[in-house]
């Protein structure tokens, strides 16, 4: 016999902008440029990011909810604000080490958000224009 487990996912939008650059430490302007084209202009370039994160799980039968949203809220804030208005090359420690590409700021804001919600974050979409976004998301492994 088939038996179903109920899942529900809530994404919650938020928006920051920010600036970067993207280059690779050791290679000069124009090997960066060919790298990266007109995101490699040392004066950085900047944007106004959506992050949408979803979350996963099973409607809590006291509360008729995944999660509380109020109380997610008021904790993701800082999270969002830390990168808001920043030269994320530059402000923020993590990508000292990391690209800043969007694909790393999903990978930081998806270690910052599963210290908040470790067993329902489903994944992170990241807008960086209104024609593309990254996704990001870890597979959870058992055992």
């Amino acid at each position: 016999m088939l038996t179903r487990k109920e899942q529900v996912l809530l994404t919650r939008v938020f928006k920051f902008s920010a600036s970067h650059r993207l280059f690779i430490e050791g290679l000069s302007d124009e090997e960066n440029l060919a790298v990266f084209d007109k995101c490699a202009n040392p004066a950085g370039h900047g944007h106004d990011y959506s992050v949408e994160v979803t979350i996963r799980g099973e409607i809590d039968n006291e509360t008729g909810m995944v999660i509380n949203r109020i109380d997610f809220e008021r904790q993701a804030i800082p999270i969002i604000e830390e990168l808001n208005y920043k030269w994320i090359d530059r402000d923020i420690p993590f990508f000292e080490n990391n690209i800043s590409t969007v694909e790393n700021i999903g990978k930081y804001l998806w270690r910052k958000f599963s210290e908040l919600i470790p067993d329902k974050l489903d994944h992170i979409r990241i807008w960086e224009n209104q024609k593309s976004y990254f996704e990001y998301f870890e597979k959870k492994h058992h055992g």
